[in-house]
């Protein structure tokens, strides 16, 4: 079932304003994309990752003005750097299945959205889930603080909105090493 508007909604709410790149991770059949750019996010300044050929092709037919790139969340920096994508992200929106993911793969991509984002913006997640997507202990050895945002009752099925961000952002540093063996 795709994700209704008012989950793309909540999602988009939590994008800073201003310049740089939104990253978007698992485009699926275009949900939040189509909500992302709704709420105000020029198509040049976004960026699609889906895994599935078919539906990055769909995708971009789609949304023809954004980039979409047809690779796995997983190995973020290298399909970054492959496709030339280049600027500051201010944002990291995702739509990944972090529940069913191994511990490792979501220390990993934790990991690549801290580098990625760094200090200037968060990770938004949704989760169909009742509690936190990533596990407290990923969270605690990558110095980062998970917040329930929002629940989306009139989504099909109900999701909960997730920010993660650093949990030191007043002046402490956040080490991407640290999620290391996590």
């Amino acid at each position: 079932m795709p994700s209704g508007l008012r989950l793309a909604a909540a999602m988009a709410r939590e994008v800073p304003p201003g310049l740089g790149l939104v990253v978007e991770l698992g485009g699926g059949t275009g949900s939040i994309t189509a909500g992302l750019l709704q709420a105000g996010i020029e198509p040049a300044e976004l960026v699609i990752i889906e895994r599935d050929p078919q539906l990055a092709e769909r995708l971009q037919a789609r949304f023809p003005q954004c980039r979409v790139l047809c690779g796995d969340a997983c190995d973020l920096p290298e399909l970054l750097a492959r496709h030339r994508v280049d600027g500051v992200v201010k944002a990291v929106v995702s739509s990944l299945p972090l529940l069913s993911m191994p511990a490792p793969e979501r220390a990993w991509l934790l990991r690549d959205v801290c580098r990625l984002v760094g200090t200037r913006g968060p990770m938004v997640q949704f989760t169909y889930g009742t509690g936190c997507p990533v596990p407290a202990r990923t969270l605690q050895r990558g110095n980062v603080r998970a917040c329930r945002i929002s629940r989306v009752w009139r989504n099909l099925p109900p999701a909960s909105v997730w920010r993660f961000e650093p949990a030191a952002a007043r002046g402490g540093v956040r080490s991407a090493a640290a999620f290391e063996g996590c």
